[in-house]
């Protein structure tokens, strides 16, 4: 499904309606065959001392198969409905995962990832039970009034009336009990995903708790805030343990009027024996669904309240829209970028200020500034994972706002400093760049597929296009101290890597796309001076023929750039050649001879 609002709740079990059916149709039968069950025990007491044992047995047989016949059609009832409600639980979690997919990465900078991962499986399997349980009961409660209660209306108006009196008041109680069963589940849904997002965050900065010897400290942390999921569960299990006391009694009550009126009967003669006994087997079908009433009522309070916070996720409009042009044609062609008067805020805060360039294509551009001049915002702008103003950033002569983001984000190879790498071997992750296939061994094809995406295909260690781009990013040294190579797992975001070959990898991934316009966002600052010369020789050639955008804080590193451009304070002060910039008084020159003394201080003193 595409961005959007979500079908509703209902909705999604439209496609499983015919399988539904069937499963309603399921537990009519269930009603109507046990209906014969009471029915044949007050016929086979009244035969007593008065029909022969044959006739009797006769009875028996009906009841036996009765109850053979509710068992198979209740069973075939939970397979059809609650099947039903796991196809649709798949549809939404896939539907809702596509869209998370369309929001924009500021979106996750401020929105903790248990939380959104919780909603992704506790709130849509508490949504799945009340499509499944929830509605089986529904369904059964409607269906059981229905023909149970029929049978005593012919049986026995009055008595009939008088005994299901109580039951106005089931109805009052649940809908009062399930208002508040609606707001408790919210909280505790609400504290489930705060305390995912903490344990998250937790596991994944487990090397700077040990450092720092803070596993106390968080587990304090963390005892506290499970301690308020635990109070919120109490009080959500405190409302729910009501209800059930509560249904009870009203239901005995129910029990105890049948007796006093249809005692009465009896003594009267309007009633048999056999009769009454039928009688309270059906008021006993009755009382059940009755019953779970009150588990119905809680199931589906707890799926509206999930439902809330998933429709709350899926109601989040990303800040990237879609181009709703035509997506830019086919092409090897380096690519012509082009940005006008670009101005980028976060809330008042001005981080690029009427910013203007232009990459001719098969150039090199650097841009340099120090921390916090707006390098990385002006990358994420030309890739467009941030929003741009319509006519400030062109490819192609085309506004990147006009552009189909697939189509745009063909054209580019992009390297983050911080990389990220699946938990996958470095092929796979190189060969992500351009969309390829899991070169692990097959038994773990299909369990790869569901993580990256993509389909298992060849031994990738063997691909050129792979090893190519590998070479290119410098990892030739470190691939041959591995046993496996290329196909070597990297273990859970890359664990198993130094910072260097992290970036290296993820250079790889860039290189292999083969992009008509190439971005390194100081894709170099965790690898040391030699190696990076190495690098920079290798991507001199593998630039040669396409468009480059380098960011480096070592002036080294972008000194050969068809043109350097000098950011600061969001604003561009200079651009130029190396040469032209060093005769310049300003930010650039400045962090040249702040480098060019490290570097001697260094050469004098190699301990520092």
């Amino acid at each position: 499904m595409s961005a959007g609002r979500m079908r509703s709740s209902l909705g999604y079990l439209k496609p499983y309606r015919k399988q539904l059916a069937l499963g309603v149709l399921m537990l009519l039968l269930t009603n109507v065959f046990y209906l014969g069950v009471p029915e044949a025990l007050g016929a086979a007491i009244d035969a007593l001392g008065v029909e022969d044992s044959s006739y009797i047995l006769k009875l028996v047989g009906v009841m036996v198969l009765a109850a053979l016949l509710t068992a198979v059609t209740r069973i075939a009832s939970r397979i059809l409905i609650f099947n039903s409600g796991r196809a649709a639980e798949y549809d939404l979690r896939s539907d809702l995962f596509g869209h998370l997919m369309t929001l924009s990465p500021a979106y996750y900078r401020t929105h903790p990832t248990g939380d959104v991962m919780s909603r992704l499986t506790n709130d849509v399997q508490t949504v799945r039970g009340m499509w499944g349980a929830g509605l089986l009961n529904l369904a059964n409660a409607v269906i059981a009034f229905v023909t149970v209660l029929g049978v005593m209306l012919y049986t026995d108006p009055v008595v009939t009336l008088w005994a299901i009196l109580p039951f106005p008041l089931i109805y009052i109680v649940g809908q009062a009990m399930s208002r508040r069963i609606y707001a408790t589940m919210r909280a505790v849904q609400a504290e489930l995903g705060a305390l995912s997002s903490r344990i998250q965050e937790d596991l994944g900065a487990i090397q700077v708790i040990k450092t720092y010897g803070l596993e106390g400290v968080r587990r304090k942390g963390f005892m506290a805030r499970s301690e308020k999921l635990l109070r919120e569960n109490m009080e959500a299990a405190k409302v729910r343990i009501q209800l059930g006391p509560m249904l009870n009694t009203l239901a005995a009550m129910s029990m105890a009027i049948l007796i006093l009126f249809g005692g009465r009967a009896y003594i009267r003669g309007d009633m048999t024996t056999g009769e009454l006994v039928a009688f309270s087997g059906y008021l006993a079908r009755l009382v059940w669904p009755t019953l779970t009433l009150g588990f119905m009522l809680a199931l589906v309070q707890r799926g509206r309240a999930s439902w809330a916070r998933l429709v709350e996720l899926q109601d989040t409009p990303s800040d990237i829209a879609e181009g709703e042009g035509e997506p830019l044609p086919a092409s090897t062609a380096p690519a012509a970028v082009e940005v006008k008067d670009l101005t980028i805020k976060f809330g008042e805060r001005v981080i690029l200020d009427h910013v203007s360039m232009t990459l001719a294509p098969g150039t090199v551009t650097a841009i340099v500034g120090r921390t916090g001049a707006g390098k990385s915002t002006l990358v994420d702008a030309l890739c467009r994972l941030i929003d741009v103003p319509v006519g400030t950033v062109f490819l192609d002569g085309r506004d990147v706002t006009t552009l189909p983001l697939a189509s745009l984000r063909a054209q580019i190879g992009y390297a983050p400093q911080e990389a990220f790498l699946f938990s996958t071997t470095i092929a796979d992750n190189v060969a992500m760049g351009y969309g390829g296939g899991t070169a692990i061994p097959a038994a773990r094809a299909k369990e790869l597929e569901r993580v990256v995406g993509f389909a298992a295909s060849a031994d990738l260690r063997e691909e050129p296009r792979v090893n190519k781009a590998a070479t290119a990013a410098g990892l030739s040294r470190d691939l041959q101290a591995m046993p496996e190579g290329l196909g070597t797992i990297v273990g859970e975001r890359g664990i198993t890597l130094s910072g260097g070959q992290h970036q290296r990898v993820a250079l790889a991934r860039a290189l292999a796309a083969a992009p008509r316009l190439l971005v390194l966002d100081d894709s170099l600052s965790s690898v040391d001076a030699e190696t990076e010369r190495t690098i920079l020789k290798h991507l001199r050639e593998v630039m040669s023929g396409r468009t480059a955008v380098l960011i480096s804080h070592r002036v080294a590193a972008i000194k050969d750039a068809d043109q350097i451009i000098v950011l600061d304070h969001g604003k561009v002060v200079a651009r130029g050649t190396h040469e032209e910039l060093l005769v310049q008084a300003g930010t650039y020159q400045d962090l040249y001879k702040s480098q060019l003394d490290t570097e001697v201080a260094k050469a004098k003193d190699p301990v520092r």
